[in-house]
Formats: C-alpha cells, structure tokens, sequence
C-alpha cells in the first residue's frame, strides 16, 4: 500500500506550522473570567501567557536582574522594547552601575507607545545565590511593590529564576506561589482591596508554558487567596523550540505506534490481515520500523508504547546543534571572589546558572603559582596553564571554558591578580593541547568595586580625539625608554590614518626629544586630559604605587611625579578606552619597602596571591574605573617593544575595521585578535629575535581587558587606509 510521505511537522498535535496550518484559523483563547472573591482578604488571579512578554498588554512589565549582568533573554526583549535611543536604558544602567539589584528591590524605566507601558526589574541578588528560599523573598517583595504602587491592576512577568542549573520550573513557581501569598497576607484586612487583580506569568516556550500551567497548579491547590486559570492563555510571540518541538513529536509518533497501531508484519511491514486501517502517518510510522532489525524494532515499538503513556508536560529532552546555530549572543559570566583559604565562584550563561560555590585553595600554593606564571618562563608558560585551570577552577566550572562564547570574569583586587588570561581546558591524558581561552574567544575582566561608571556624554560630531603619551619618566633616574617612545609615534601615525585627531606628548622636558613634539610634562598631560575630551588615552611608560602618602594608589610615572585617577576625578567626558603599556618599577616613593625575614625587599602593595607586579594592573584599572573609563587595557609585565606595538596596531586596526571581520568591532574582539597576533608570531618566530625568549613567549597574556568585552565600538565614517584589515 503506497501513502503519502509524512514529515516530523505532520505528527505535531496543536502545534501550528508551516506543515501544519490549520490551526492558524482557531481563533486565541481569551482570559478565563475572574476568580470569585475570597472572604479572608485580597485576591490575585494568576494566568499562564504563552507568548512575548512585550507583545502581552499589562500594566506593568518585570523581569528579573542579577547585580551586575547586562541584560539577556526577556530582560534585554524588554530592554529594547524600551528604548527609543542607540542605548538601551536597562543595559546602559547595568553598564554605569545605577542598578543596585539587591535581592527583591524593585527598579523602574519609563517607556515608549506600546504594550509596555511601565518596565521594572527585580533584583537577584549576586549571580549564582538565588535559592528557594531567597526566590521567595523576591517574590513576595515583588507582589507587594505592585500592590503599593496602586495603579497597577495587571502585571505581566517571566518566572523569574527558572534555568538549568539554577531553580526548576517546579521550584520557581513553587517559590512565586508562597511569595505571592505572603505578600497578600500581608495586607490588612481593614485596608481597600489592591487594585493588582491579575497576574499574567508569561513563558515564550510552548512546552515550558504547560510545564508552568502544572507547577503553579499544584502549588496553589491549598492557597486560599491565589487563583491559578485552569486553561493555558495564547498571546503573540508564542515560539516552539527544538526540544519542545521534539517532544511533541515524539508524543505523537508513540500515538502512532500505540494499541491503535497494529505490529507489522515480518515481510512488508503491512498491517495485520484483518486488523484496522492504519492512517497514512501511521503507515509511515510503521515502513520506517519495518526496515528495522526485529529485536530493535520490537525495542522502539516497547518504548514508544512507554511514551504514550507519559504526559508530554512531565518529559525534558536535550538537543544539541551546531554552534553556529545556537544563540551565542548571551556570555558566560563567571564571578570569583577571594575568601579565606578559598575562592567563591559563581557562573550564569544563556542557558544556565550555576549556584555558588566555595573552593578551598592553598594560599601558599596560589601565591606560588601566580609569582610563576607572572612573565612566566617557556616552561611554566607552556606547563602550568593546566594546572591553574584544574587547581582553582570547579570542576563544574570547567565545562564552561569554551569558545563558545565571550567570557566575562567579575573579580575583586585580590583575584584580580591571578593571570586569567592563562585559563585553558582542561586537557584529557592523551587529548588534543588547544590555544588558551584568551585566544580562542573574547575574554576580559570585571572589577568589583564600590565605584560606578559615569555617564559620558556622546562623542561630539567630527573625528574622533586621542592622546597620545611616551616615554614621560626622568632618565636621569634610570626612567628611560626608547620602546616607549617607539610605540608612542607608532600609535600616533597609526591613529592619525585612521581619522583620529591626535594629541602627542613624548619624553621628558629633560631628555632628548624630538623636534615638533611637546614634552610630556605632567601639569601639560593633566591639562589635555582634563579639556581635551579624549575619546581614547594611550600610554607608553613606567606605573608605580605611591606610598608616599596615605591610602593606596597607583599611577602612571612622569619626571615629576607620579600621576593618578586622583588628579582626573574632574574629568567631565572620561575616555572611552585607556590603553596603558605600563611597565613596573618599584624606585618610586619615599618610604623604604618593607623587608621580609630573610632581609631582603617586599613591596607592601601587593596581592594575597602574588606580589606588587601582579596587583599593578587591577589597582590602576580600579583609579580609571571609578572615574568612568569604560575600559583600561593594560600590561601585566615587560613586553618586548615591537611586541607592544605589534598590539597596538592589531587593536587599532580592529577597532576602526568597517564591515564583515573575523570578529565583529567590539572593544573584547579587538584586544582578541590582538592577543592572537602575538600568540601567533609567537610560534611561528616572526619576531625578529624568535626563539625562546620568555617575554615573547608570553607577552600575549600579559594584557589584561577591565571592561564589558560586548560593547561596540563604532568609530565615524573614516578614511581608506592600506593598514586596515
């Protein structure tokens, strides 16, 4: 009996597709009528939304937030729903660090024409704490904001909490169920009824969704003031994605081959003589298991049996794809917080959240790995990148270092010292070595701290601005250096084809210097800084602590003094990128290093895990951050002067590139395919002394990126330049 070919889109039941389109004609189903009131107090009429949070009319719009993580997911579809201008608010409040996000505050964004009318967030806390019980409190201090803004009488939000790795459906709607009833139990009974009647909990996953309709049902069967609407509500935007869609159809196919659909037979895979006519889905179903082996067949057949019996809501299935089909836009945030003899870690993905956890680690043993893999010889360099990825990094953490994705590190001083750009996976006995994370994706670094970035005003119409400065210490202190002078003209000529006006202060008024060019006197430096309202700062030179006076700063060296973030906290427009190729010297201050048992020097600015070079960058990127620099890319440790210019120009060159690239013109991708020019000329010699001189060996590691790596950099309409690329 020949039949139709059937497709997987044609066994989909309720599912509209393109195979699929009758159900196109049926009409939405509306909002189940209200509860009736209940005589103990207020009430809320909870209902599950399949659909676009943003598509569903409410009178108030809320998805989660966690401290410090740019929106993704339904918080950035909300974002952008927003937002009228080139900068989403939520993002750009999340970026500057307005957002507080502490566990259940309440923040509120105006809004444009539209569904959403008002947008909030509710805090999560730091990534990776929201439990049960804390998802509770949120819930409940959410419910209750509403109640008491009082004009709200529909909320509309996503469950918040629900990921893999973090809170289940099960849990999060547990947790939104006694949430909500605490905050109503909460009302006075003497007070008037809240005008918050109805809670639309929206999911844009079709399966999800009924897995939600099951969760809150059974979690509110015994509340007396919540109101679950039986039936699944059908709003736009509503999606089935492949293991929803899976599931579906594996329901429909174990429909098929269930009591209605007879065995095959041995020879033609035909109906038994006799029995009822199977439909041709069926008929298709049963050709396919007729080509198999009889003992496998009559296995499929066993478990697709099983399956009929399975409510499709109780079934979870993983499909994996390709990567560039999967939705890579979301990083892998990962937190590390130092504790004692310990590290707190922390992760949340596009697809996951992992919980806190905290790993004991050797203080001793850290220091010691840190002090070696800090301009590194070849053999650490080549050696230990394993060990720092198995010692201090949780094994569920591990999984996570891929080049799937950008990876953000949010750090505090003391982890800040550790040289992360080292990070690989870890490699199997007899595996495969990779390139280091730091070469295969974009990887950079968060700071933790009390300060905020402020907001800077957009650049100006015309070219971009830049100063330039090299080579500013005294050389009659033993200051200085010719490669700084080098890079600095590099850098100017370089930036000067690219469109950019460029300021240019090299050597000391003390030192030879080159005709034309002003001296980079520290007064002079200041005063470009402050008015000059430089879009970009590079920096060629020594860096130092002071400890000269009280507190713990740090700066940059000139003849006459050291100069800090201190003296540019009046700075109106920040600079948008610092990049400092800020050597360390320790022959600064007037007081005298402390010394250490064995009588010999130790600086006493330096980090639990590693010593006063390691803590350097960490501490001059805090001093820029705090005064609104968005990023400050830095070097760890010497470079080899064409190393540091060959890094420059890789940087520039792809910050200003125009259309398709490798990567595309982000601050993260640019420092990225600078760090690959250098790995790469690494192994293939291309430098002019080779071999296996341990700076050049590692150079590529020892620059450090303190900023969102995601943020474009979108650079005017500039010149051709033969060095673009």
């Amino acid at each position: 009996m020949s039949t139709p070919a059937a497709r997987i889109e044609d066994l989909l039941e309720g599912v509209t597709t393109p195979a699929n389109r009758r159900h196109e004609q049926e009409p939405p189903s509306g909002p189940a009528p209200p509860p009736q009131p209940r005589p103990d107090g207020p009430s809320v009429n909870i209902t599950v939304v399949w659909g676009d949070l943003v598509q569903v009319p409410a009178d108030l719009h809320v998805t989660g937030h966690y401290q410090s993580v740019v929106p993704d997911a339904a918080e950035l579809a909300l974002d952008r729903a927003i937002s009228g201008g080139p900068r989403p608010l939520i993002t750009e409040h999340t970026r500057l660090g307005w957002i507080d996000a502490q566990l259940g505050e309440v923040t509120y964004f105006p809004c444009r024409e539209g569904p959403v009318r008002v947008a909030a967030v509710v805090g999560m806390g730091p990534m990776g704490t929201l439990n049960e019980r804390r998802a509770v409190q949120m819930y409940a201090s959410l419910l209750g904001e509403a109640i008491a803004v009082g004009h709200v009488a529909t909320m509309a939000n996503v469950l918040i909490g629900a990921g893999v790795g973090n809170l289940s459906v099960s849990q999060a709607g547990r947790s939104l169920v006694r949430g909500f009833a605490s905050a109503l139990a909460a009302v006075s009974p003497l007070a008037p009824a809240p005008r918050l009647a109805e809670v639309l909990v929206v999911e844009i996953d079709r399966l999800r969704a009924e897995q939600l309709l099951l969760a809150l049902t059974g979690a509110a069967k015994n509340q007396q003031q919540l109101y679950v609407t039986p039936d699944l509500r059908e709003e736009k935007g509503g999606r089935l994605y492949a293991p929803s869609a899976a599931v579906y159809a594996l329901k429909a196919l174990s429909a098929l081959v269930g009591p209605v659909a007879p065995a095959p037979s041995p020879g033609d895979g035909s109906a038994t003589p006799g029995g009822p006519e199977p439909s041709a889905a069926a008929q298709a179903v049963l050709d396919v298991l007729a080509r198999l082996e009889p003992a496998i067949r009559e296995k499929v057949r066993e478990q697709l049996a099983h399956l009929a019996k399975v409510e499709h809501t109780d079934l979870t299935l993983k499909i994996g794809g390709p990567t560039e089909l999967q939705d890579d836009s979301a990083p892998v945030r990962m937190s590390v917080q130092s504790g004692t003899n310990a590290l707190r870690w922390a992760a949340l993905t596009g697809r996951a959240t992992v919980p806190e956890r905290l790993a004991p680690v050797d203080t001793d043993l850290l220091r010691d790995l840190v002090d070696r893999l800090t301009e590194p010889s070849v053999e650490d360099a080549r050696a230990l990148p394993d060990l720092l990825s198995r010692f201090i990094v949780p094994a569920d953490f591990q999984r996570l270092l891929t080049d799937d994705a950008t990876v953000l590190l949010e750090l505090d001083r003391a982890t800040a010292s550790v040289p992360w750009e080292f990070l690989t996976e870890v490699q199997q006995p007899g595996g495969e070595r990779r390139d280091p994370l730091a070469i295969r994706t974009q990887l950079s670094r968060q700071l933790r701290t009390p300060y905020s970035r402020v907001l800077a005003e957009a650049p100006a119409d015309g070219p971009l601005r830049a100063l330039v400065i090299g080579d500013p210490g005294d050389p009659e202190k033993g200051f200085q250096l010719p490669g700084a002078r080098t890079e600095a003209f590099a850098v100017a000529a370089q930036l000067k084809a690219l469109g950019v006006k460029v300021s240019l202060y090299v050597g000391a008024p003390n030192s030879t210097r080159q005709p034309g060019v002003e001296p980079a006197r520290r007064l002079d430096v200041l005063g470009a800084l402050l008015c000059g309202c430089n879009d970009i700062v590079h920096y060629c030179g020594h860096s130092d602590f002071d400890r000269s006076g009280t507190g713990r700063r740090s700066g940059w060296v000139f003849a006459d003094g050291l100069l800090t973030a201190q003296e540019l906290g009046r700075l109106e427009r920040p600079p948008r990128i610092v990049v400092a190729n800020a050597c360390y010297t320790a022959r600064l201050g007037t007081a005298e290093p402390a010394a250490s048992p064995d009588g010999s020097s130790v600086v006493a600015d330096h980090s639990p895990w590693g010593n006063a070079q390691a803590a350097l960058v960490p501490s001059l990127a805090d001093e820029f951050l705090r005064i609104g620099v968005g990023h400050y890319i830095g070097a760890a440790w010497r470079i080899p002067d064409d190393h540091g210019v060959a890094f420059a120009e890789q940087l520039y060159r792809h910050l200003f590139t125009i259309g398709p690239a490798e990567d595309p013109p982000t601050v993260g991708a640019a420092v990225r395919s600078a760090r690959k020019r250098l790995y790469e000329g690494r192994v293939t010699n291309e430098w002019q002394d080779g071999g296996q001189d341990r700076q050049r060996w590692s150079s590529w590691a020892a620059y450090q990126h303190y900023g969102d790596a995601s943020e474009p950099f979108v650079p005017p309409e500039i010149p051709s330049d033969p060095q673009r690329g």
